[in-house]
């Protein structure tokens, strides 16, 4: 017997990775491609659909080439896809804003007293799990106001993952839970649009993507023009994926209560599993439906995460990325390199990387990032140090909240970039005083993504099967108790420049 394959594509906001995999979990091939990011203004940011769909189309090739298996052994592809990002779409299902306003983008802040005047953030809450202005759905609003004649064209909201599914050769326009929430209108108790929420964003009339709850659903199959394009056996079955924070989740095996699955790349996420839809008396843990596992998520997130350190890699570290290229190393590589000249603690230094506003614990839309503790003495290992721990810091304040509302988390499960960093997990070890985890397969969106395909085709009877047999541990990273102990400190420290800053420059 033959053995089967399945393509895992991660649509992400950076670049789409595609990966191969055996029905086992086990990567086979894997190729990148990166597409850019716009900000057209302060706080706008934007992508071209377009140039998603070519870099997705020939990665999509390159990997399935470098695979080397046979095209009739490929059984099935699904879709990871990038999420709070909307694909318009008029009348004949043609892009009508080939400038997709990202899920970065702030524009909503604009719009937002506009939709309270519809719906009460209690009211939002308790149907869909986030507040106004959660996620940056309020930017259909600011194209109603702001683009009118655009949106007179509009016909059809779109996610990434009913859009790519559908380029592909799905039936219609099919869409996971998970995807659904994610643009503000969606009954998360019920899983069904709500005509409440849908009234809310002046969205009534326009036609919205299918909801699905099977996990890994066929959903059509793989057309001739598609093949040409991707690589993809013509007929090959297409089946659902997931957003890709879920994907991620699953892809590291975050099924447990106990397991919390940190995503932490150019947005940081923690998802922890509650078996009823918990909601926060203080409306700040956004509660979604965990595709396919029947329970749901506690999630919060940092907007930014890493694209600060990215930021930092663009726009200080000149040198270190003309060096990279030189050598042919990753410049993160370099970057990294230089943080661990300093210590925990940063010498003192503390950095608020809230570039994009606070989203977790501490949510202002308005804050942004700050050094403090800078002096004459400051290196800019220090510095480098210092972005690095205010990742983590924030990314601990909101395991922390997370677990006031669910149980104790005795493990964190990484995935995303930072897991290319052993210095970096280990300080996440250290700040959080806990077990960390590094899963075999460090594509964790591609896999969630192939695994929901392998749990719709049958190879496994259902998502907690697929997670026990595919997911597997490469590496664990045990808390230093004396780094924990420095970093406790400097997590204070973190807290008051935090609050100082939130109460006077932001508020």
């Amino acid at each position: 017997m033959n053995k089967k394959y399945l393509v895992g594509i991660d649509e992400g906001t950076t670049g789409t990775k595609v990966c191969v995999f055996d029905s086992c979990g086990t990567l086979i091939s894997s190729a990148y491609g990166e597409y850019p990011s716009y900000y057209p203004a302060p706080g706008y940011v934007e992508q071209d659909v377009s140039q998603i769909t070519e870099v997705l189309f020939e990665v999509c090739k390159d990997a399935i080439k470098k695979s080397s298996v046979p095209l009739e052994d490929i059984c099935a592809v699904s879709l990871s896809s990038q999420g709070a990002a909307m694909i318009l779409l008029d009348e004949l299902g043609q892009v009508v804003r080939n400038r997709m306003i990202g899920w970065q983008d702030l524009r909503n802040i604009e719009v937002n007293e506009i939709i309270k005047t519809r719906i009460s953030d209690e009211e939002h809450y308790e149907l869909e799990g986030s507040c106004i202005g959660g996620f940056n759905t309020g930017v259909l609003v600011w194209l109603q106001e702001n683009e009118p004649e655009t949106w007179k064209k509009v016909k059809r909201i779109a996610t990434n993952q009913d859009y790519f599914l559908h380029l592909l050769g799905a039936e219609g326009y099919p869409c996971d839970i998970a995807s659904a929430h994610r643009i503000s209108m969606l009954d998360v108790n019920r899983n069904v649009w709500s005509e409440t929420l849908i009234n809310a964003y002046g969205c009534n009339g326009l036609s919205m993507p299918d909801v699905i709850i099977e996990p890994g659903k066929v959903v059509g199959y793989v057309t001739p023009e598609a093949s040409e394009k991707t690589g993809l056996p013509s007929g090959c079955k297409i089946c659902l994926g997931a957003q890709d924070v879920n994907c991620s989740s699953f892809g590291v095996g975050g099924t447990s209560p106990e397991i919390a699955a940190m995503v932490v790349g150019t947005f940081g996420g923690s998802y922890v599993v509650v078996e009823k839809p918990t909601r926060d008396p203080n409306r700040t843990l956004l509660v979604k439906g965990n595709h396919g596992m029947g329970n749901w998520q506690l999630e919060a997130f940092s907007h930014t995460a890493a694209s600060a350190f990215r930021w930092f890699r663009d726009k200080l570290c000149p040198l270190e990325v003309a060096t990279s290229k030189l050598m042919g190393v990753d410049p993160y590589s370099l970057m990294t390199e230089i943080a661990e000249r300093s210590v925990p603690g940063s010498n003192g230094v503390t950095a608020l990387t809230c570039l994009q506003g606070s989203h977790g614990r501490k949510i202002n839309e308005a804050m942004r990032g700050t050094f403090f503790g800078i002096n004459l003495s400051t290196e800019k290992s220090d510095l480098a140090h210092a972005i690095l721990e205010g990742i983590c810091y924030e990314m601990y304040d909101i395991l922390l909240m997370q677990e006031s509302f669910g149980q104790p988390v005795k493990t964190v499960r990484l995935s995303g970039g930072v897991t290319n960093s052993p210095m970096w997990c280990q300080m996440f070890a250290d700040i959080m005083n806990r077990k960390i985890e590094i899963c075999d397969c460090l594509e964790a969106g591609a896999l969630g993504a192939a695994m929901y395909a392998a749990v719709g085709l049958g190879f496994y009877s259902n998502c907690f099967e697929a997670a026990e047999k595919c997911v597997r541990i490469r590496k664990v990273y045990e808390p230093n108790p004396i780094n924990a102990d420095i970093y406790k400190q400097s997590f204070e420290r973190w807290n008051e420049a935090f609050d100082a800053v939130n109460h006077t420059l932001y508020k």
